[in-house]
């Protein structure tokens, strides 16, 4: 069986890096990333050279994404499914080029469509033949449009734990208390957040003299270690310890996090933290408009109230402020109510299951 899989961004990759993984009789091609290429997925381009947050970040892009659709187009006819995961900007327009000629297409993660854009539901609803979910709620969701979404557990509650001792992870960071720092996963979201982070950070410290930790990606190393030249900031990647994202986080005492995947990762760690987030004024001014949702959190959402502050396109003084003044105690009795929210653990191996099930019916 040949499947091509869809992979936009680095949380998607993680999820299908451990439900895949020793899948018998199943060659995958795609568009993935390095991971997916150790355990043998073939592609035909990497994520990394199409992924942006924004309206007007993605413009430079368009060109590329166009021959990237028709380099997909191109294989449809030798694919048994295909596997759309998330991103709606990119893979939406290409469920609609490949629906007609492909057998069989899986949506798994839906786009954020409760949140806005909710005409993607529609699209999403009417053109796949299955749709894997892992939030909740979202399944009472597609009940509007006539969609069964399929829930077996969200990924991160086998996934988001720590595989490395605390004594191994203090002796490389060298500090016994520190914060932990996730500034993002793409090169915009880098750009957006460096220069905020690091002031806020360095007021921050005065405050509390509390190191900071930047579990983060190699081709991001330099750039940030730069960035914060003259602080007590180390930056770590995959080549300097396993799972830095979890390892790190777990120890830590307090994190500054940028909205999206790690913040749920953090709670799931059960880290205290703030939320912060930052975009192009255009992009913002639109998506308020947009959004239909009261946070922007996944925790504060699956939760219904608000848990975890969120700063988005506030000043860096004001997230210094609020980080100050949390309630830690409230966050942590919180996370013990969200890993059951999520389907507790176990989860990999249902999705496992389920894939399985799916692509052989």
């Amino acid at each position: 069986m040949k499947v091509f899989v869809s992979v936009v961004e680095r949380s998607a990759s993680n999820y299908l890096q451990a439900i895949f993984k020793d899948f018998d009789s199943v060659e995958f091609f795609g568009l993935t990333d390095e991971n997916l290429e150790a355990l043998g997925f073939k592609s035909i381009a990497r994520y990394e050279d199409i992924s942006v947050v924004g309206i007007w970040e993605a413009i430079p892009k368009i060109p590329k994404v166009l021959r990237l659709y028709s380099k997909i187009e191109s294989l449809t006819r030798d694919m048994d499914a295909f596997i759309l995961c998330d991103a709606p900007a990119f893979n939406i327009p290409l469920l609609k080029r490949i629906r007609d000629k492909v057998k069989k297409v899986i949506y798994f993660i839906s786009p954020q469509v409760w949140a806005w854009k909710e005409s993607r539901a529609e699209v999403i609803s009417k053109l796949t033949d299955y749709l894997v979910v892992i939030l909740p709620f979202e399944v009472e969701f597609y009940k509007k449009y006539g969609k069964e979404a399929l829930f077996v557990g969200h990924p991160l509650t086998d996934l988001a734990k720590p595989t490395l001792p605390e004594e191994k992870v203090k002796g490389l960071v060298e500090w016994e208390d520190y914060l932990v720092i996730l500034p993002g996963s793409r090169w915009s979201e880098i750009k957006n957040h460096g220069e905020y982070i690091k002031r806020a950070y360095k007021a921050l410290y005065e405050k509390t003299k509390l190191p900071a930790v930047i579990p983060t990606f190699e081709p991001f190393r330099r750039k940030l270690e730069q960035l914060f030249k003259g602080l007590p900031v180390k930056v770590f990647t995959p080549l300097d310890l396993e799972r830095p994202n979890y390892n790190l986080s777990f120890y830590a005492k307090f994190g500054l996090v940028a909205s999206g995947t790690a913040e749920l990762e953090l709670s799931l760690l059960e880290v205290p933290h703030v939320v912060f987030y930052r975009v192009n004024p255009i992009t913002y001014w639109v998506g308020k408009r947009l959004a239909k949702v009261p946070y922007i959190t996944l925790t504060n959402l699956i939760l219904k109230e608000g848990v975890i502050p969120e700063l988005v396109q506030r000043p860096w003084q004001e997230l210094v402020s609020v980080a100050l003044n949390v309630d830690a105690q409230r966050q942590k009795e919180a996370f013990a109510r969200l890993k059951t929210e999520l389907g507790g653990e176990g989860s990999i191996n249902r999705l496992r299951a389920l894939f399985k099930k799916l692509l052989s019916s």
